[in-house]
């Protein structure tokens, strides 16, 4: 066992059967869907929400875990662990990220606890919380952990496509002008997480050439050590521009998976995502493209 636990919450998208292979603890978020409530990825799946979403027609909420919840597994991993490294979905997108804070101060010492704030979301997420949980099952300190989860945010870039800004607007996800240009225009946006942000990075016409803008942009950066490529209704767009990538980043490096619940319900039917991992020898905070 690692001496060490990495612990993430449901937004990470990494693929459940990666998660257990390396002992991942997921926390999961909450999603609203009319009058009933769920947990992310352990009471709905994600294509079980996308199909009750389309024949309800009712706008989800969500909300982040409970204190309680995070602080329940710190206690029990304090029992045969010597740390935790705890990291989360953006903190501002959620409050998940203070839950964790406050779960942390709340076990009085019993545990070291560091919580990371990822400043991204999905498998912006998931790829620094793999990182982690790899160099966790090579005996790594602490303290090792932690660098290597801040160089892995550094060298992780979130780019998706969404056909409407609207679950983004009502969710309070993206600015009002992003969505005015979005809805009066008829465009079709790509989005990129900047410093934990949604916001805007091209705006083109039709999903076909928002789909190629997506592609062209991954090309643009100079290193693609892995790629994750994400869906919340159709998988076929995804596998597409795996196709197309295929020369910059062969697909058993690729991590194929379906954004959850939580974050379907802020980027809604037809959303794609590409996520790269540039490597660890990534260390600036510089983006590209």
């Amino acid at each position: 066992m690692a001496r060490v636990a990495v612990v993430t919450d449901s937004t990470a998208d990494i693929p459940p059967e990666l998660a257990a292979e390396l002992g991942v603890h997921v926390v999961p978020l909450t999603v609203r869907l009319g009058s009933d409530v769920f947990e992310d990825r352990v009471t709905i799946t994600p294509s079980e929400f996308m199909r009750r979403l389309a024949e309800t027609g009712d706008f989800p909420s969500t909300s982040q875990p409970p204190v309680g919840r995070f602080q329940a597994l710190y206690d029990r991993l304090a029992e045969d662990h010597d740390g935790v490294v705890s990291i989360h979905l953006s903190s501002r997108l959620s409050g998940t990220y203070q839950s964790a804070c406050l779960a942390r101060d709340g076990i009085d010492g019993r545990l070291p606890i560091a919580v990371i704030d990822s400043r991204s979301a999905s498998m912006g997420l998931g790829f620094p919380v793999l990182r982690a949980a790899r160099a966790a099952r090579e005996g790594r300190s602490l303290d090792d952990l932690v660098q290597l989860t801040h160089r892995a945010i550094d060298a992780t870039s979130a780019l998706f496509l969404v056909d409407t800004l609207e679950y983004l607007r009502r969710g309070g996800r993206i600015g009002r002008a992003a969505e005015i240009v979005g809805s009066i225009l008829q465009l079709k946006p790509i989005l990129r997480l900047e410093e934990g942000l949604v916001v805007p990075f091209a705006r083109t016409r039709t999903l076909p050439r928002a789909t190629a803008g997506l592609i062209d942009a991954v090309r643009d950066f100079p290193v693609i050590d892995r790629l994750a490529i994400l869906h919340t209704t159709d998988p076929r767009p995804g596998q597409a521009i795996a196709d197309a990538l295929a020369d910059r980043c062969p697909r058993d490096r690729v991590v194929f998976s379906q954004f959850s619940p939580v974050l379907a319900a802020h980027i809604g039917p037809g959303a794609v995502g590409v996520v790269v991992y540039e490597g660890d020898d990534v260390v600036s905070r510089e983006r590209r493209p």
